[in-house]
């Protein structure tokens, strides 16, 4: 984090703490028991395994337990709907992710629930997709890839992890900005597309660092590009899609918290601050950007949520792209 950006983060930081200070003393102390945190995917996902580092500094830090439950199904929306019908007290949160928040809204033709109930508290990480191929085609850059794909149109296939996944649109997104024929092929996860890419019975596949990374740095599959704004800390030799002419496939994915609508602004603030915190920490920086996920800047409350409604319209725009449904 350069020096401006430092400044910003630690004034932002002061503004926020002094307004949590007062309204905290009209409020009440909070919290004043464990803290339940539900992650929509289960147990040693990413996702999980994210909340559960933050968790456990969050607790230090608060002085209160936190707990995590993981209540998988339905892309997440059995844990957005525990969330949305809970008590808006702070005492019931989601860690949740774009597919749950962003696609889900626009993929489902209905839902148990409201996604307005849910309120975003803080972004907590962000990851860019790697685009990858096949040993068995000769495509090192996305310019191969463009020229290939026009060259043997509907002849390239791209996995991903299900139909409307992040995988998917990303794919969608690239036939669309290049007019090209890829065609995709959903899976049920990622571990048999890895399957599939190594034996050469399909091509591509748009798909996150912690999945791929291993089969990249054994020289088993080759990375064409990363989707992220800057290359990652752990491979920096993968070129940005931007970096390679093409800036309109600049997408990554993401992690947060929310809690219920109408929980206290004192509340939501608190624990903005104190996840902010845990963030800037240098070992917490170190921890993520091994996993492959990218350097943070600091959101307030107001600003993830405005974050969340800007992500909602670009990937509900994916969606309709596809035609992707859940019903």
């Amino acid at each position: 984090m350069n020096k401006n950006k430092m400044n910003n983060f630690l004034l932002g930081f002061s503004l926020l703490a002094t307004s949590i200070f007062f309204q905290t003393c009209l409020a009440g102390p909070y919290p004043e028991r464990p803290i339940k945190v539900i992650v929509g995917l289960g147990p040693g996902s990413s996702l999980d395994t994210v909340m559960r580092l933050i968790g456990q500094k969050l607790a230090e830090q608060m002085g209160q337990p936190v707990v995590v439950e993981n209540r998988s199904g339905a892309g997440g929306n059995v844990a957005a709907e525990a969330v949305a019908r809970s008590a808006p007290d702070g005492y019931t949160l989601m860690m949740s992710y774009v597919g749950n928040q962003a696609i889900n809204p626009t993929m489902f033709k209905s839902l148990n629930y409201d996604p307005a109930d849910l309120i975003g508290i803080s972004k907590i990480a962000s990851y860019p997709y790697v685009i990858i191929s096949s040993l068995t085609v000769t495509i090192k850059s996305l310019k191969d890839l463009v020229q290939y794909a026009k060259a043997k149109p509907n002849l390239l296939s791209y996995g991903s992890s299900g139909i409307g996944s992040g995988g998917h649109l990303v794919g969608e997104l690239f036939n669309s900005l290049e007019q090209t024929k890829m065609t995709h092929v959903p899976y049920k996860g990622s571990s048999p597309i890895m399957t599939d890419l190594l034996s050469g019975s399909l091509q591509l596949s748009f798909d996150t660092l912690n999945t791929v990374g291993p089969f990249i740095k054994s020289s088993k599959l080759n990375a064409i590009a990363v989707t992220g704004l800057t290359r990652l800390k752990e491979f920096p030799e993968i070129r940005t899609a931007k970096e390679q002419g093409f800036p309109d496939l600049t997408i990554s994915g993401w992690y947060g918290l929310f809690g219920r609508t109408g929980t206290p602004a004192a509340i939501i603030n608190k624990l903005n601050l104190e996840i902010g915190i845990i963030l800037s920490s240098s070992e917490m920086k170190q921890k993520l950007a091994a996993a492959g996920y990218e350097d943070e800047t600091y959101l307030s409350a107001a600003e993830y949520a405005e974050f969340v409604q800007a992500e909602i319209k670009r990937w509900g725009a994916l969606v309709k792209l596809t035609g992707a449904t859940a019903d």
